[in-house]
Formats: structure tokens, sequence, C-alpha cells
């Protein structure tokens, strides 16, 4: 029942939306104007980039040196920047000889079991053992941590925008801000995703694969043909909007991030929950 009076509103929202436009155009036949309203759907668009990251240190430490600007092109793997941690350095020299010392310890112990194993008990071989692995354990953290002392990008795209220069500081960030930590932002908008939010009424008719076509304020001139690629489905809490987005490639990058669009969709006729019709 509650199926049928909700596909009934929709249903009224577009009867109601087919009279304004037959009042708008002169002459327009109520019919044509249903046909008008359901076969299209304008929406608001933005441009996003496919992936976007804001860079920082996992370590603390002074800014060595930075090997990028804004508008730098940066691939997979490169070093971004690097920072001075005497801090570590020190904590990995002080657990490098404290592994050296319980390693010989061991070692010693070992020999001393075979040539004479009255006086060396399992425990204590097993103390030294279990010592040894604890500072192996130590010196291994120390050098995971030196190596978050270099920043490298983790997969290819532009740079965006650059925070820092040489010989700042940089903390180690915090979940609630990352931004007070960040070295650069990265995009790869290589690939882009098309965003937009369809209206409740209209959320039904918009699925996997409907047709879309889009312009650019920026671009005149230029219309794109396209498919929507995927759609949330649940609706946003609060303007009870849903999600869709549009993949595209973007190989020249003319579709640039945070560039507004107008895209035209095509949807599917609404399906009737309760007789599984149009």
């Amino acid at each position: 029942m509650n199926a049928r009076i909700g596909y009934s509103r929709r249903r009224a929202a577009r009867l109601l939306g087919c009279s304004l436009l037959a009042l708008l155009v002169p002459g327009l036949p109520a019919a044509a104007a249903e046909a008008a309203s359901a076969e299209h759907l304008v929406l608001p668009a933005e441009v996003v980039a496919y992936q976007s990251v804001l860079l920082t240190a996992k370590v603390a430490g002074y800014l060595k040196h930075i090997t990028v600007d804004k508008g730098d092109r940066v691939k997979e793997g490169q070093l971004i920047a690097e920072l001075e941690v005497p801090e570590l350095l020190a904590d990995q020299i002080r657990d490098r000889a404290q592994f050296d010392v319980a390693q010989r310890v061991y070692e010693r112990m070992q020999n001393a079991a075979r040539t004479a194993p009255d006086l060396v008990t399992p425990d204590s071989l097993d103390n030294a053992h279990g010592q040894l692995e604890v500072a192996q354990a130590e010196l291994t953290r120390v050098q995971a941590l030196l190596a978050y002392a270099r920043v490298t990008a983790p997969f290819s795209g532009v740079v965006t925008a650059r925070y820092v220069d040489a010989g700042a500081f940089i903390p180690v960030p915090s979940q609630s801000a990352q931004s007070s930590a960040a070295i650069i932002s990265l995009m790869d908008f290589s690939h882009v995703r098309i965003q937009m939010w369809v209206p409740e009424t209209e959320a039904p008719r918009v699925r996997p694969g409907t047709q879309a076509t889009f312009t650019a304020a920026a671009l005149p001139g230029r219309k794109f043909n396209t498919t929507v690629t995927r759609v949330s489905y649940a609706l946003e809490s609060s303007a009870r909007t849903m999600l869709a987005e549009i993949d595209m490639a973007n190989p020249r990058e003319v579709l640039q991030p945070g560039m507004y669009l107008s895209v035209t969709l095509t949807p599917t006729p609404a399906i009737d929950p309760v007789a599984g019709n149009p």
C-alpha cells in the first residue's frame, strides 16, 4: 500500500511538471508536455578527479627538500619530499646496538649449550632467544618509520597544490585535521567522475546505463554523449537526492576537476512497485 502511494505521488509530481511545461510553451498539448518531461531530465553536475589525495607524512620532521611544484606531472612511486628525522636516526643506532648485543648473547649461549649442556638451562636459552626477537622487532619498527620520511606518489597524476617549502616542520597528521600536515595535493584526471544529484521524484528512473549528454560553459560548442556508470540507490537524507556518477576517459584533460556541467539524461520509465509495469 505504501509503495502504491509513493508511486502515485511521483506520478502526480511528474504530471504537475507537465502542466507547468504546457503553460510555459503555448500550443504544446498536455500529452506532448508529459512525453517531453518523461523523456529528458536536465541536471547540474560537477567534474571530479578519478583519484585525488592530500599527501602527508606518517612521521614528524623538518622538510629536507621537496621535488615538485604546482602543475608538475609525477609518476607512481616518484619521490615527492624527504624529511629530516634525527630522533629516528638516533633510535635506529640504539636499536641496532641492542640487536647486536642480543644476537651475540644468544649465539654464545647456543655454543655453551652444545659444549656444556649442564651449565645452560633450556629456560635461559629461550629467554635469550626471546630478547633477540624483541631487539629485532624494535629495529624493524624504527626502520619502517624511517622509510616514511621519504614521501612518494601513490599514483601518477598532476600536483594541483603545494603547501610547504623546504625547512618547514611537518607534524604527524590527525584524523580531524589532515590538512594541517599536508605537503601537496595530487590528482589523476586522465579519467574523471561526473557527479550529479538526482531528485527523489526522478531517482527510480535513473539507473546504470541511462543515456546522458552533457555540455560545459567552459567548452562552448562541445557535446559529450555517454551513459550513467553507477548510482548510489540510497537517497541523501537531508536533500532527498540520489548520487549518480559517470566515468569518462579524459586523455586530453579538457574536463578539469571542479568544472560545472549541464547533463541531460534520458531516463527509463519508472517501474510500478505493485504491478511491475511502467
